[in-house]
């Protein structure tokens, strides 16, 4: 198909993504954005090669930004043990392009910038869309203007206003268990501690693995900031729906710093470099019935539709997968609603089957010291499928790298890779059913603000 008018609601990094992808194909399209303007906010974003080389295509221009390539994840245990390395050295000759490293206003401020010089992408910001007409199909603004196009696509985030009536039933995201804190931090002081200028010199993912508690962080603009996510388990929540006043809260590194006082010297001393910051309760969803509405003329993409928790760092990617079958459904069929069909086809198991490997990372990453702790640090050194890192065998780390979203064929008979499978019951964090032990007793009062009768 040529020549469509195209609305895409939200001018995220799916929606923009989205915006480039079909404006390369000759279609007209108009991105609505609820804010007013792209703030300066936000932390790191990591950018793997199913992404990177999605967003090349389509000009996105990645060398105007500072920025790092990914040397792979790094393991290491609460106290400062390095258990395993996943490298990244060959990804972009085994996969077409490089894993970036990006704060995540400069990768907005990139697409904005292509689909800027796109002479048939229009982004409008300051556009809050109120209603839809899903059989014109049309939107209608805050403002009283109305919108007609052929398609529709609601990249409108996790609280998407759309997605029960798409899906035919309501389904509100619920809650993980986890609140992540998410942090960028002075370099200066890093790289004057000979025990932590590595982390700034050497950009490794680094994945901090403690009881009920893991941390990531990297470099950003080749080395200007160090960035952190810290992902705790609150646990007393688990599965209930998110308020809508419960997303985001104030927090200070006082927090963090009680928090992680019996941690490794480099965790205690990123935890003191933090300023004010905002913590969010992560949150998702079970898989959805549909992705299209039954008019054939709207659809979900993003967080709208898939919505997972950081621990794959694929939340943004997947979104860039969706744009990418979205522009090969519409090359490839004759109408809109079966090149829909092809598109939620292809994408949804998909997109489902990483969000499920979020949810397993998130069981391993947080295991209290002992026998199943030892066997998963045992487990993380093969290349097999038992190995409870993902990209640490082979076969799904080329599944999710080398795909190539825009080869519909690829996902008629897909084979997804075997899973790891959950630690067992007994050492589990999240199914209540974990023993009520001292040191258990003891980590409450931590997380209470209490100190520590003795190292965890």
């Amino acid at each position: 198909m040529k020549n469509l008018n195209v609305i895409i609601v939200g001018g995220g990094i799916g929606g923009l993504q989205t915006a480039l992808a079909l404006g390369v194909d000759g279609h007209k399209v108009t991105v609505l954005e609820s804010a007013k303007e792209f703030l300066e906010v936000g932390a790191g974003i990591r950018v793997p090669p199913n992404s990177s080389r999605l967003s090349n295509s389509w000009g996105v221009d990645f060398s105007k930004i500072k920025k790092s390539i990914s040397l792979g994840n790094r393991f290491v245990d609460w106290k400062g043990n390095i258990l395993a390395d996943c490298p990244y050295n060959d990804v972009e000759e085994k996969y077409g392009a490089p894993y970036y490293l990006l704060h995540r206003a400069d990768l907005i401020h990139v697409l904005e910038d292509a689909v800027a010089k796109a002479e048939n992408v229009t982004l409008l910001m300051d556009s809050r869309v109120e209603a839809y007409d899903y059989e014109a199909p049309a939107v209608t603004l805050a403002s009283g203007e109305r919108l007609e196009a052929d398609l529709i696509i609601c990249a409108d985030g996790i609280k998407s206003a759309v997605r029960n009536t798409i899906n035919g039933s309501p389904i509100e995201p619920q809650d993980t268990g986890d609140v992540a804190y998410r942090v960028l931090v002075p370099v200066e002081p890093l790289l004057a501690d000979p025990k932590t200028r590595h982390l700034v010199e050497q950009p490794w993912a680094v994945h901090w693995m403690g009881p009920e508690a893991h941390a990531v962080g990297y470099p950003l603009r080749g080395g200007e900031l160090y960035n952190i996510i810290i992902d705790i388990t609150h646990a007393t929540d688990v599965g209930r729906p998110v308020g809508e006043d419960e997303w985001r809260s104030q927090a200070d590194n006082e927090e963090l710093v009680k928090r992680f006082a019996e941690w490794c010297e480099p965790m205690r001393k990123l935890c003191t470099l933090t300023g004010t910051y905002l913590k969010w309760r992560l949150a998702d969803f079970a898989q959805l019935d549909r992705w299209v509405h039954p008019s054939g003329k709207v659809a979900l993409l993003g967080d709208a539709c898939h919505p997972m928790m950081p621990y794959m760092a694929q939340g943004a990617a997947q979104a860039t997968e969706d744009a990418g079958t979205l522009q090969a459904a519409l090359r490839k069929f004759d109408n809109i609603p079966e090149a829909l069909d092809a598109y939620q086809t292809q994408r949804l198991p998909r997109a489902a089957y990483v969000a499920k490997n979020t949810r397993i990372l998130q069981e391993w990453l947080h295991l209290y010291d002992g026998p199943e702790r030892d066997r998963r640090d045992s487990l993380m050194k093969a290349d097999k499928a038992s190995n409870p890192i993902f990209w640490s065998y082979t076969p799904r780390k080329d599944w999710l790298f080398a795909h190539d979203a825009k080869d519909l064929e690829a996902g008629e008979d897909e084979v997804f890779p075997k899973l790891a499978g959950l630690p067992a019951p007994e050492a589990r964090i999240y199914n209540g059913k974990l023993p009520d032990t001292e040191l258990r007793q003891q980590f409450r009062s931590m997380k209470a603000g209490n100190k520590l009768k003795t190292h965890l």
